[in-house]
């Protein structure tokens, strides 16, 4: 057996289990669905994914906005930075972003690969140029060590994004009450089927939270507001009929993904639902899918009730 292959499948879990157990705090994520990824290149970009030293002042990850105990988000209106900078947009969950073909809420970025270099350099997130970080990470033994078995080269950009976008496309799983009724049939509660009833046929609302990641990647105007003051996907295309307009995006662990929408301007479900029976604001762009409806009680808490079922069982207590 060649021994660079040997030494990735013995030695080199090893190595990252005792030369850095105390370096990164790591989440152990084990997913149902295993990914056709080389594990080493996983176990790296999970490595880099908790390290501080990836920001330019070494004080946060990219963990710190995507935290995993919150479906990778982190719980603020617009996420902080190096310095307490408060970020531009809501931090988005990273779950299943495995199935998605843009990226940012303005979907400007194509690839996770790419994706992974844009808040390295945002000054209001981790604060600086990709080659800042570079010999920095560079003098890391293990990071250098992995990029030589991996890709025959040292650590630079191109293996940091390549193990980064391994790691998060591993964040894949779909394993919720939801799951149980439509894959197995097991109702725990009838307000699941009433609730999707509403959510699916009566609302309409699979025309945008469609498929198993209940999002069509699409970017939309929801109507939020009638004046927008971050213009969405208008600052990628420069075409007027893109103000406003922002990604759609996945329902999976919406119970614990609160603040709602690309600013976090809704703190529950509730808010967000009583959004959505308005009609939403008056504008130009705004999707025809959204228009006014009536919801009873009863039927508001079945709709919160499916919304809350398609929770991973490791966050439900």
């Amino acid at each position: 057996m060649n021994y660079k292959i040997w030494i990735g499948l013995f030695i080199i879990p090893l190595l990252i289990q005792c030369n850095y157990k105390n370096a990164v705090d790591t989440y152990q994520f084990e997913p149902l669905d295993a990914i056709n990824f080389n594990r080493t290149l996983i176990d790296l970009g999970e490595k880099l994914f908790f390290d501080p030293k990836l920001s330019l002042n070494n004080t946060i990850s990219c963990a710190t906005c995507h935290n995993p105990q919150l479906a990778f988000t982190d719980g603020n209106k617009k996420s902080i930075g190096i310095h307490q900078r408060a970020g531009k947009r809501n931090s988005p969950s990273l779950w299943n972003v495995k199935n998605q073909d843009k990226f940012m809420w303005d979907g400007g970025v194509k690839t996770l690969e790419l994706q992974a270099i844009v808040p390295l350099q945002d000054t209001n997130e981790m604060g600086g140029l990709i080659t800042d970080l570079f010999p920095k990470l560079s003098e890391v033994p293990l990071y250098d060590s992995l990029a030589k078995i991996l890709y025959n080269r040292s650590f630079d950009p191109f293996v940091l994004t390549r193990a980064m976008s391994a790691f998060q496309r591993n964040i894949y799983q779909e394993n919720s009450e939801f799951d149980d009724w439509k894959k197995n049939g097991v109702i725990k509660d009838s307000s699941i089927v009433r609730g999707y009833k509403i959510f699916n046929k009566d609302l309409n609302c699979a025309q945008c939270h469609s498929g198993n990641n209940f999002t069509n990647n699409s970017l939309e105007n929801n109507g939020l507001y009638s004046v927008y003051k971050d213009f969405g996907r208008y600052n990628i295309t420069g075409d007027s009929a893109d103000i406003g307009k922002f990604k759609v995006p996945s329902l999976r662990n919406v119970s614990i993904t609160a603040p709602y929408m690309h600013n976090g301007e809704f703190k529950n479900l509730s808010d967000v639902i009583q959004h959505y029976e308005t009609g939403g604001k008056l504008h130009p762009n705004k999707s025809h899918h959204i228009q006014a409806f009536y919801l009873t009680e009863l039927e508001r808490e079945d709709l919160i009730y499916f919304l809350k079922s398609l929770t991973d069982k490791r966050f439900v207590n």
